[in-house]
């Protein structure tokens, strides 16, 4: 996911390779556990308490109405493409040519993803991966060819035209390519370029005057009273929990979601990873450790934890000797943060110590 330790491609003459790479401060890694065990919660949850099409067949369910009071939990997992362009740009590794390879990678992991879990009928479901992929090639381009201004004027455009391109757009056609671009739910297209390209392309830009600022106080101060200031006015906007669907939780309300949500996105990275550099600067974290784990992890984690989630919850719901909703509840929860916390510490010992490379013989 390009979340810290996001794939290199290294192509030598003869052969390719992927690798792990890490190069994050302490404080980013707490915010990147944060924002990764809010993903494997919301997304255990909405499946745990919804039926086979995400929606409810109870609302006044204890269930129901707990997720309806905590639909903001939602952007602990929308400031993860933030994150991704944070990372891009941390890495110094966004060269154009080997950007498109990565992308192609992420494409193929996620399009993989879909056909093992949902089938070849959703096989090009456009979710994270795809659009983190998208975004690194536009970011890459960008910088290649012009400057960090128009990733700056782009993300900002991003933002704020996306409801009007929706709108024009939407009457105009029913096409795929244009989904990718504006969304549509009911294609299985998820994160859509517009709006959610400012999130990746502002997240590129913190990594970038930060790098260049260093520790400098005024940039902290202007990055934390601005998000501040977005959180505020998400939450005066009403707009900072979207309202729950009934019929699918995955609804448009969060992913093609009004303005002030996406500034709220944006102003909780800021506060977080400002805060951050305060609190947890100089912690250091067990190397298997599940902050550790989840930080360095959350490519493999987010693709094991869907397929936990899509196959094996099912298999092992028809089995289980329980009546009892809450308890499938709780034993689901604990075994897939456990499990979560496995894959990433494997990923630690098998890819981000170098113990296991893939090669790919270069075909001439």
């Amino acid at each position: 996911l390009g979340l810290d330790c996001f794939f290199c491609l290294d192509f030598s003459r003869e052969f390719h390779f992927f690798r792990f790479c890490g190069m994050i401060d302490g404080n980013m890694n707490i915010v990147k556990f944060i924002s990764v065990a809010a993903m494997i919660f919301v997304h255990a949850h909405m499946m745990l308490v919804t039926n086979d099409n995400y929606g409810f067949d109870d609302t006044p369910s204890f269930f129901y109405k707990i997720t309806d009071k905590f639909m903001f939990l939602g952007l602990f997992l929308t400031i993860l493409p933030m994150l991704a362009g944070y990372v891009f740009r941390i890495s110094k590794d966004y060269e154009f040519k080997k950007t498109i390879k990565i992308a192609i990678f992420l494409l193929f992991v996620g399009f993989f993803m879909n056909l093992a879990i949902w089938g070849i009928k959703y096989v090009f479901s456009w979710n994270i991966l795809q659009f983190v992929g998208l975004s690194f090639v536009v970011t890459a381009f960008l910088m290649s060819y012009f400057s960090e201004r128009v990733i700056f004027l782009l993300s900002s455009a991003a933002i704020l035209m996306a409801p009007l391109l929706r709108n024009f757009l939407t009457n105009i056609s029913d096409s795929y390519f244009i989904d990718i671009f504006i969304g549509n739910i009911n294609h299985f297209i998820f994160w859509p370029f517009f709006p959610w390209f400012g999130v990746v392309g502002f997240g590129f830009l913190f990594a970038h005057y930060q790098l260049k600022r260093g520790n400098d106080f005024k940039f902290k101060t202007i990055s934390l009273l601005l998000g501040i200031a977005f959180l505020v006015f998400a939450v005066a906007t009403n707009v900072i929990s979207p309202p729950i669907n009934n019929n699918n939780v995955w609804s448009p309300d969060i992913f093609q979601p009004k303005t002030g949500f996406v500034l709220a996105t944006i102003g909780l990275f800021l506060a977080l990873s400002v805060l951050g550099t305060f609190f947890w600067k100089k912690t250091n974290f067990k190397k298997y450790g599940i902050i550790n784990s989840y930080s360095k992890g959350i490519l493999w984690i987010y693709v094991s934890m869907m397929l936990a989630n899509g196959v094996f919850h099912y298999a092992m719901r028809d089995r289980l000797p329980l009546n009892d909703p809450a308890s499938i509840y709780f034993i689901w929860m604990i075994f897939i943060f456990a499990f979560s916390w496995a894959v990433g510490a494997l990923s630690i010992k098998f890819l981000d110590e170098k113990k296991l490379i893939v090669y790919l013989k270069k075909i001439r």
